[in-house]
């Protein structure tokens, strides 16, 4: 039988970030504040809302601004926006934000690939940027990516994703998550690298950012919960990326999950009909699922 260790998990929704950042036809602010005020009503506590990354490099997210101008932060749910390096922090700065979210790999390929620094490099400024974001009374929340493998790499050992977030706890981020950033995890390694990252954490929680991986990555979430996690990302619609590049799967649908733990007897806090319609309106917003991703 399985055992169902808790009652009541989190859902932290990155859809209006992670599951935009790869449009290519850029989307509307309008129509992004329509996608967020449908998350929040549908009952979301936790959205990431959008990214402080140079337009160069991902144009979607050039409205950062507008979006945090235009959000109620004081309406109770916990808000987000990603900051890939110090420059987009000290962006975030000027908003009136009170929770940020950084972003490293766990695979030295990877990181550099996609920040332009060594694995070092960043733990060097996870640690600057959660040293001032303390001055500033900010929460810093961090994201591992390739926690579970790296197209690049292969495996990556779970000693260096522990490492990695014993270090960003010790920076201070109040929580980790750990990424599948292109669908390699497996149920079995899904439990062990939770279980035995559980047992070394003192201070910072853990969640898990799994992504599409032909029905596995559900496997996956059963897996971590089973390992004691709580706190599970994912994307309204499973948008993130376009099936067509390699590796670059959509996220794990929240509506499928907040449905899945449904059935279980787990509470979400989030509305299965109103995160439907959420989930509804965000694929009418990806060229992909309208038939027209090229």
């Amino acid at each position: 039988m399985f055992d169902i260790p808790v009652k009541k998990v989190e859902i932290f929704e990155v859809g209006p970030r992670d599951g935009l950042q790869n449009e290519k036809e850029f989307i509307p602010t309008e129509k992004k504040l329509e996608l967020i005020r449908l998350l929040r009503d549908a009952g979301c506590a936790r959205i990431e809302l959008t990214s402080f990354v140079h337009p160069k490099w991902v144009p979607q997210m050039a409205d950062a601004l507008e979006i945090i101008d235009h959000v109620d932060l004081s309406d109770g749910a916990e808000y987000n926006a990603l900051i890939p390096n110090m420059k987009g922090f000290l962006r975030a700065l000027e908003t009136p934000l009170t929770q940020v979210v950084t972003i490293m790999s766990a695979s030295e390929s990877h990181n550099t690939k996609n920040l332009n620094m060594s694995v070092a490099e960043s733990l060097e400024q996870m640690r600057e940027i959660n040293r001032i974001a303390r001055e500033h009374n900010v929460k810093v929340r961090s994201y591992i990516g390739t926690a579970y493998g790296c197209p690049m790499e292969g495996n990556v050992p779970f000693e260096k994703v522990k490492d990695i977030a014993l270090a960003l706890e010790e920076a201070g981020s109040y929580e980790i998550s750990l990424g599948d950033t292109t669908g390699m995890a497996s149920p079995d390694q899904s439990f062990d690298i939770a279980y035995d990252l559980l047992k070394h954490l003192k201070h910072a929680r853990l969640a898990v950012h799994f992504h599409q991986a032909r029905g596995i990555e559900f496997a996956n979430i059963l897996a971590s919960l089973q390992a004691g996690i709580t706190i599970f990302d994912s994307a309204a619609g499973g948008l993130g990326g376009c099936p067509y590049a390699p590796g670059a799967t959509g996220n794990i649908a929240t509506e499928t999950l907040v449905e899945m733990f449904d059935s279980m007897g787990i509470d979400t806090g989030i509305d299965r009909e109103k995160i439907r319609k959420a989930a509804f309106y965000a694929t009418s917003l990806s060229a992909y699922h309208r038939g027209t991703c090229s």
